[in-house]
């Protein structure tokens, strides 16, 4: 069963259980851009959770410039990753198809030769191509300047990107130095169109100098408010992690906030760019996280799990000429393309539409798709069909989930609805094997998963991966 027949399946099965209606402004059909839209600028910021920005009600002042884009923008309030984990995320946005579909599952799959075919030669994932790719061979100028070791080279997700830059010799780099390059990038773009991809790594862990500075990560001290917003999401009063580094949760959430505003000021030298009237005028930026983080939430420190604090990230898509909004219908990463190319018709490029799976919100009718997502490496899947959010993990209880009055996911419900249960269980399931299905078509026969590259995966560990825990928590 694909998108498109579990969107009709899910319109009948859950149109009784949907959330209310979003207000008429949020509603209202989206303008189209201007034809003078010659550039895509996207920025992922890496591990930031959309409820900790101004722009989606955080109380800290966070992230002034991403507020102030936002208040500019189409600011999504319900998007979600398919997976939350950085090498995988990142495939799925730039392939826009599901984890099981393009079988990159883990941040270790770029520290193998396994990343290494499918930037040579495409041997383990011989039919897809990435958005750069699609860009580049309709002859637009392409540059990709990242930050960390989860989207090097290794991983692939270099394809397409003739300008491109990464941290060398280490795992990870400044923000301010990703920004530098993009910035001169932008400068040799003349009369070229431009797509230009931005990854900032500053609000991961592990949180501690040069990579943040300590004004930053002392920027905020926890209070009543703080406490609260932690009380209210039943987030752990300890996590064994942070007590042997001497730290608190709240210490810890503190030393976050710290961080993502850290981030939005490395990433200001890029806006102030994109401001100046020949950018603003001519480009489409997008920012949007590639995955949050669980900080203590769920019991849980870092990412990889479908917990919505994990799975539910920013974004926004500021397109001249297309009035701000806020926009209440869910969505996922995977239809970040067909909605842009639905306000910006102009900047389609052939093969991007025809391999996303994912649709144009904006301008589709009657109830939202549900939305799949994975923690492959857990051996969890999670759906999210209007009202419901159901869990599903090896050797574990199904759990459900109310998210109308339950929004932080804090109350199984799934002894009193197996209905709905069985249901979101069977598409589920349906989807995932569409995906199971497509991704052997993706597979050349032969391809192995090789070995691990040594250096690549020294990198990961001082990042805070390791292959029995991927999920990035960091550590001093």
């Amino acid at each position: 069963m694909g998108i498109a027949a579990l969107a009709c399946f899910v319109a009948v099965a859950t149109a009784q259980d949907a959330p209310p209606a979003a207000s008429p402004a949020a509603a209202a059909p989206a303008l189209a851009a201007p034809a003078s839209l010659r550039h895509v600028v996207i920025v992922t910021i890496d591990t930031v959770r959309a409820d900790r920005l101004g722009c989606y009600g955080y109380f800290r002042d966070t992230s002034p410039r991403l507020d102030a884009v936002a208040a500019e923008s189409l600011r999504f309030t319900r998007c979600l990753t398919p997976i939350a984990q950085t090498t995988p995320s990142h495939w799925s946005l730039f392939t826009g198809v599901g984890p099981y579909e393009h079988n990159v599952l883990s941040n270790h799959a770029g520290a193998s030769t396994r990343g290494k075919a499918v930037e040579r030669g495409r041997d383990t994932v011989a039919t897809l191509r990435t958005v750069a790719e699609r860009f580049a061979e309709a002859g637009v100028k392409t540059g990709g300047f990242v930050g960390a070791t989860p989207v090097k080279r290794s991983t692939g997700l270099a394809a397409g990107f003739t300008a491109w830059s990464e941290p060398v010799d280490e795992g990870r780099r400044l923000g301010k130095a990703v920004v530098d390059d993009a910035l001169a990038f932008l400068g040799t773009v003349g009369d070229a169109r431009a797509f230009l991809w931005v990854h900032l790594f500053d609000a991961h862990e592990p949180l501690r100098p040069p990579y943040t500075p300590p004004a930053y990560l002392e920027r905020f001290r926890g209070d009543a408010r703080l406490d609260a917003w932690l009380a209210e999401r039943r987030f752990a009063a300890a996590l064994p992690e942070l007590t042997q580094r001497n730290l608190t949760i709240a210490g810890s959430n503190d030393r976050y906030d710290g961080a993502l505003r850290f981030l939005d000021d490395q990433l200001a030298p890029l806006l102030d760019r994109l401001d100046e009237p020949a950018w603003r005028d001519s480009t489409a930026l997008v920012i949007v996280a590639d995955h949050g983080t669980a900080l203590g939430q769920h019991d849980h420190f870092g990412h990889g799990i479908v917990w919505d604090e994990q799975l539910r990230v920013p974004l926004l898509l500021r397109v001249p000429g297309v009035a701000p909004r806020v926009v209440d219908t869910p969505c996922s990463t995977l239809d970040l393309w067909p909605m842009l190319f639905g306000l910006a018709p102009e900047l389609t490029v052939a093969g991007v539409l025809e391999q996303c799976r994912g649709s144009d919100v904006l301008h589709s009718e009657g109830a939202a798709r549900p939305i799949v997502s994975t923690a492959a490496r857990s051996g969890s899947d999670a759906i999210t069909a209007g009202r419901w959010k159901l869990v599903r993990g090896k050797g574990a209880p199904t759990q459900l989930y109310d998210l109308q009055d339950d929004p932080h996911e804090l109350t199984d419900v799934a002894h009193d609805h197996s209905d709905v249960v069985d249901r979101l269980s069977k598409l589920l399931e349906a989807e995932i094997a569409r995906q199971k299905r497509a991704a052997a078509l993706h597979q050349r026969s032969g391809a192995e998963a090789g070995t691990p590259d040594p250096k690549l995966l020294e990198e990961l560990r001082a990042l805070g991966y390791t292959e029995d825990d991927d999920s990035g928590g960091g550590g001093d």
